[in-house]
């Protein structure tokens, strides 16, 4: 707690609910942010307690609703697993929900970023696909999945005779 701080006027509950109404958090970042207000800690796993009783407050339904927008934007399982877990959300809840990304909505997303890189670069250049494999290991896909996605993108380019 910040010393120069001094304990805010309205209830820990009031708060959360306030700061609930403006984005989502988990139960972790809520109580993270309710102790740097001024909160005492039992103050703030009471309201994030109440919280998660009447499911304001829910870390399987945030962790799902995240993965889902996440691996939309091209983001692979290693990094969403990493960024939840960040977000103080328990390992099996995570595992559980990047589980449920179909591996051909993964594999298409990681087509889509190869080509939208490539744009008038040749895949036959070792530097640019050492650059592609870097960028989506960053992202978080594992790298049997940048393989097959790689090859993939050749073969149509091969076919449509636009790799030469």
């Amino acid at each position: 707690m910040d010393p120069k701080r001094k304990k805010p006027n309205r209830s820990a509950r009031s708060y959360a609910l306030w700061l609930l109404g403006r984005q989502a958090y988990t139960g972790q970042q809520l109580k993270d942010r309710l102790l740097r207000r001024g909160y005492s800690a039992e103050e703030a796993a009471d309201a994030v307690d109440y919280l998660q009783e009447i499911n304001y407050v829910n870390d399987e339904a945030y962790a799902v609703q995240y993965v889902a927008m996440r691996s939309r934007a091209g983001h692979g399982p290693h990094k969403l697993s990493r960024d939840l877990k960040l977000r103080g959300i328990d390992p099996d809840i995570v595992a559980t929900a990047v589980a449920a990304v179909p591996y051909e909505v993964l594999l298409e997303q990681a087509q889509r970023l190869v080509r939208r890189r490539l744009q008038d670069k040749r895949l036959t250049d070792p530097k640019v696909r050492a650059g592609l494999y870097r960028y989506l290991l960053q992202r978080g896909y594992d790298y049997a999945l940048i393989e097959e996605a790689v090859q993939k993108v050749i073969y149509c380019l091969d076919r449509d005779g636009l790799n030469s």
